[in-house]
């Protein structure tokens, strides 16, 4: 039967694509489907000229077509996670207070079976009511082999055996191969250069177990290489314009699958919850964190906050259903998270071991988690969403506590996050920041009310300041060595090879002037938050000075993409005459000043600096946050 003939009326948008249209005006169904642009009119659009320009907007419709169909799929994707949050049992997620019954889990009498045994028995009644780890078709239960019920605790699948880390139908072609390995030598070290783990304890090699078993893990990986290669093809001198066509459409390839992926991943979740699936929520959480990272890198300010309610409303399940301890009367405990996904489930860690890939990446993920959280609580204006979890996982324990808890097993090397080996940042810092925002949304919301008490809120900033102050002094004496910096047998024999390998080395030189410009910036924060908008005051001039003499003694300029946050807050307070201080900053890290927030600090800046006359007239209207505020939506400055 002969087709059809294609009407001359049709829109030039599907004329273009030689496909058939409708005709409804003024968007055809085709156009809108698609969603792109649908032109009609008698005359004969320019491009359309049957030469070289018809086929370069023939080509950039196909880009669009493509680029419109990932928006969908987001789309879809964050309507999905929205509704699973909705569907998480939150009841506690925004409770600010830590908890009274958190506990340390009780060590055993001793290393024997017995005490491998009383630990299992524990674990898995709080496990088994959920009918174990049941395979599904789809997301993560399709890499780990089902458990009836039934099953004890030593006979769980161990998901570190080698024998599961090739995950069925994960295999890898040469380009990705190359992308996973540019990743880990470049491109990871890159977005977190204070992460050296010691070679003893297998390096990053967990990352690589994780790709092979975590599908939405691995395409949001390739996605950053991608990312991270397009920008250093875009500097590179010579003709690459082949190379960036096809890095684009591998671009765009790698975020469709790494969206596909999480999306039935968080669909599973949602539909069996996080009881009773440790691993697996785990890895949702780890992929979350990772696509939360990409939109950093590429400074998409439009899902972030989505992503981050999501990761912390799965971190806070995962704390409720898998980190609790019978023995203490629901007591919660970090510890116990550690051992259900130790290389052998329900046993301790010995000491000189390394972690399993799975411990690995919740102490990684729940560092930066952790982090990210608080940041973006200074500009969301509430308490950070975790500060619950804050007193647990990052405070050291006193003298008495430490003198009883066991020295020869991992898991209770304490505190559970030691921010600085991930982050650069000691703890204390991160404390104080997530202390100030919850400040800050208290000062607001009793202000709204109006029944602020000035003296309890500068009660309460004095207790913070001074615990600053405290730990400032200590940072200005002698570093103390770190009983573990010296576990990599092979550091007399390995000199700096490359630029990237040396720039890490000068940043984790430089950590005690980092920790330094940090505390000065959360110093500043607080005055903000007590004081207003005084940045003429001889409080904020002096830190000001102090903080930009520290940006310039910094040992490398791509040192500053760790400190966009204190960066932004010293940026905005600045004078008039300090502001091109600071535009030079950011153009001597070169090229790869695009890559992250650093541009998102720098037009903060200006916007502040722009607007400095009606900041002044409505002073008691501004303040850090809505510097962070000034684009349009929150700024997350990590």
């Amino acid at each position: 039967m002969a087709s059809k003939t294609r009407s001359s009326e049709g829109c030039w948008t599907c004329r273009l694509r030689r496909k058939k249209c409708d005709e409804i005006r003024p968007l055809c169904d085709a156009c809108k489907d698609l969603e792109i642009d649908c032109l009609y009119g008698d005359e004969k659009p320019e491009w359309m000229d049957g030469a070289e320009k018809q086929k370069e907007r023939a080509d950039w419709l196909k880009l669009e077509v493509k680029r419109k169909a990932a928006h969908r799929r987001e789309r879809r994707y964050l309507q999905g996670l929205e509704l699973g949050l909705q569907s998480l049992d939150v009841s506690q997620a925004g409770d600010s207070d830590p908890p009274n019954n958190m506990v340390l889990a009780t060590p055993a009498a001793s290393s024997s079976a017995s005490s491998h045994s009383s630990a299992s028995h524990h674990i898995h009644d709080s496990t088994s009511e959920s009918g174990g780890r049941h395979a599904s078709s789809s997301g993560l239960s399709a890499f780990t082999t089902p458990t009836p019920a039934s099953s004890t605790a030593e006979e769980y699948p161990s998901l570190q055996d080698p024998a599961v880390v090739d995950g069925p139908g994960i295999r890898f072609d040469e380009r990705e191969m190359n992308m996973i390995v540019l990743y880990l030598d470049y491109v990871f070290p890159f977005l977190f250069p204070f992460y050296r783990p010691m070679l003893l304890d297998s390096g990053r090699g967990w990352l690589l177990v994780l790709f092979a078993r975590n599908k939405a893990l691995l395409h949001t990986a390739l996605s950053l290489a991608t990312y991270f290669f397009n920008v250093v093809i875009n500097t590179a001198t010579g003709s690459h314009d082949t190379c960036r066509i096809h890095n684009w459409a591998e671009l765009q390839k790698q975020q469709d699958l790494a969206l596909k992926e999480l999306q039935s991943e968080m669909s599973n979740i949602n539909i069996r919850g996080v009881k009773g699936y440790l691993a697996e929520t785990n890895h949702v959480m780890a992929s979350i964190i990772q696509l939360l990272t990409f939109e950093v890198a590429i400074a998409n300010t439009g899902n972030w906050v989505m992503h981050l309610d999501a990761a912390t409303e799965l971190f806070t399940q995962i704390m409720k259903e898998h980190g609790t301890a019978p023995a203490h009367k629901g007591g919660v405990c970090f510890t116990m998270l550690l051992i259900q996904l130790g290389l052998k489930p329900y046993q301790y860690t010995p000491r000189n071991h390394p972690w399993s890939a799975d411990q690995a990446s919740l102490r990684f993920f729940t560092a930066f988690l952790l982090l990210f959280d608080t940041i973006a609580s200074t500009a969301l204006e509430q308490p950070p969403r975790l500060q619950q979890w804050h007193y647990h996982l990052l405070s050291e324990p006193d003298d008495e506590a430490r003198k009883m808890l066991p020295d020869d097993e991992k898991e209770y090397k304490l505190p559970h996050i030691n921010l600085q080996e991930f982050a650069g940042l000691q703890n204390w810092i991160v404390i104080g920041i997530g202390e100030i925002a919850a400040l800050d949304a208290w000062k607001k919301e009793m202000k709204k009310n109006g029944s602020l008490s000035v003296t309890q809120l500068v009660t309460r900033a004095g207790t913070i300041e001074a615990s600053l102050r405290a730990h400032i002094s200590e940072l200005e004496m002698p570093a103390k060595p770190d009983p573990d910096a010296n576990m990599n047998p092979l550091a007399q024999y390995i000199s700096h090879m490359s630029q990237n390998s040396l720039i890490s080395s000068l940043m984790m030189e430089a950590t005690g002037s980092i920790n330094h410009v940090w505390a000065q910036a959360t110093l500043t924060y607080l005055n903000v938050v007590v004081s207003g908008w005084q940045p003429a005051s001889p409080e904020i001039r002096s830190s000001v000075a102090s903080s930009m003499r520290m940006f310039m003694d910094l040992p490398s300029p791509g040192c500053l993409r760790t400190l966009v946050w204190p960066f932004t807050i010293t940026g905005c307070m600045a004078a008039p005459e300090e502001e091109q201080t600071f535009r030079d900053l950011v153009a001597a890290m070169g090229p790869l000043q695009v890559f992250g927030t650093i541009p998102n600090a720098l037009a903060i800046m200006e916007f502040v600096w722009a607007h400095r006359k009606e900041i002044e007239e409505n002073a008691d209207q501004w303040d850090i946050a809505a510097c962070f505020k000034s684009l349009g939506g929150a700024a997350l400055l990590v």
